[in-house]
């Protein structure tokens, strides 16, 4: 007998836009992961460390950090979406909805929103909206994303029927945040925040790796199932590839002292510039853009963050002119960021992982 190998992500024979692709993954979270998570992404955001701090902001519990459950609803979606696609290009727009806590259950749903060849014809790029949604089919966790696939086999201007598929729904929801919660809280604990002043650059002094055996443990529990992350035997172990999730976690980790206290954080783009492989050491920087008085007890900073790798953030950028079109509000191609550093700033020249911007809600 001669085996068959199954076939796991997007067909591009039969996608269409307004596809609507259902995760196989259904997990019940508990105290463990939370705990995992934090052991590999340090926070010294109160809100996901301390009880007392959770309950006197309006919560039930300490709730699931949001990175958390932004690498779920990735991860989630490899298997039916991304397993098959060529690069991970960005995220936009990606927002916590509703607060979520030990016990309970989440699955994800995809949307293909858009379809087309590269102006060379070589390859495609395919725009999706993904979803996490809890026991009570309540959206929690919602973001947009753009990855490049191989070429469309046909030019096809069909679509889904939304209508027939009971899943639209889910879609339909316009995308809320946290705000409104936030905004009903009297009175914020007590708790150490930093001031953050636009037109200031901050050098991250953290650097940490992702481990071996971490991105193993990591990619198994979240479901992500692209062998590049952990097929060793196939890839090699120089071979493997960190996911873009875990390294923009990790970057914005190594933000986390210098930003805190963030009580709601939106991601409104992002992209990866050079690949991380697992024992890369993962540092960042941060423009400050802009800073909101929202009310008399939130404020919103837009802050631009560079995540670097295998830089000794505090020794080699210590006096260095970073130049400003880097953190600026635009997200510039790799080609142009290689370029600016190659001409501009050597150091970083290969060694800046990601770029994104984020709106930080904290309290004042």
């Amino acid at each position: 007998m001669i085996g068959e190998l199954p076939s796991y992500g997007l067909d591009l024979n039969t996608a269409v836009p307004g596809q609507i692709l259902e995760s196989p993954h259904e997990v019940t979270i508990d105290e463990s992961w939370r705990m995992q998570w934090q052991s590999v992404f340090p926070t010294s955001n109160h809100l996901y460390t301390s009880s007392e701090y959770a309950t006197r902001c309006g919560f039930d519990s300490i709730p699931t950090p949001q990175a958390m459950l932004l690498n779920m609803t990735l991860c989630f979606s490899v298997e039916p979406f991304s397993q098959s696609c060529r690069l991970h290009l960005g995220l936009e727009n990606a927002r916590q909805e509703l607060p979520v806590y030990c016990g309970d259950t989440l699955r994800s749903f995809t949307r293909i929103d858009g379809m087309a060849n590269t102006s060379r014809g070589d390859a495609s790029v395919i725009h999706s909206t993904h979803i996490l949604i809890n026991q009570r089919d309540e959206r929690v966790f919602s973001l947009k994303k753009r990855s490049y696939y191989d070429p469309l086999p046909v030019s096809s201007k069909a679509t889904a029927d939304p209508v027939s598929d009971d899943r639209s729904l889910f879609f339909d929801r316009a995308a809320t945040s946290l705000i409104d919660h936030h905004s009903e809280v009297t009175t914020f604990p007590s708790a150490q925040t930093n001031p953050l002043t636009p037109g200031s650059l901050i050098l991250h002094p953290m650097v940490r790796p992702l481990g071996w055996s971490e991105n193993l443990a990591l990619s198994t529990i979240y479901r992500n199932t692209h062998p590049v992350h952990w097929d060793s035997n196939h890839y090699g172990r120089d071979g493997i590839v960190v996911c873009g999730g875990f390294v923009q976690s990790l970057v914005f980790a190594a933000a986390d002292r210098e930003l805190r206290q963030i009580l709601d954080d939106t991601l409104v783009h992002s992209s990866h510039i050079n690949t991380v492989t697992p024992e890369d050491g993962l540092g960042a920087i941060s423009a400050i853009i802009e800073s909101e008085e929202i009310s008399e007890k939130l404020e919103r900073i837009t802050v631009k963050t560079l995540g670097l790798k295998n830089v000794d953030v505090g020794k080699e950028l210590s006096g260095v002119d970073i130049p400003a079109e880097l953190l600026s509000l635009d997200q510039l191609r790799p080609s142009d960021i290689e370029a600016i550093c190659k001409e501009r700033c050597p150091v970083l020249a290969g060694r800046i992982a990601m770029q994104a911007t984020r709106s930080l809600l904290r309290p004042i």
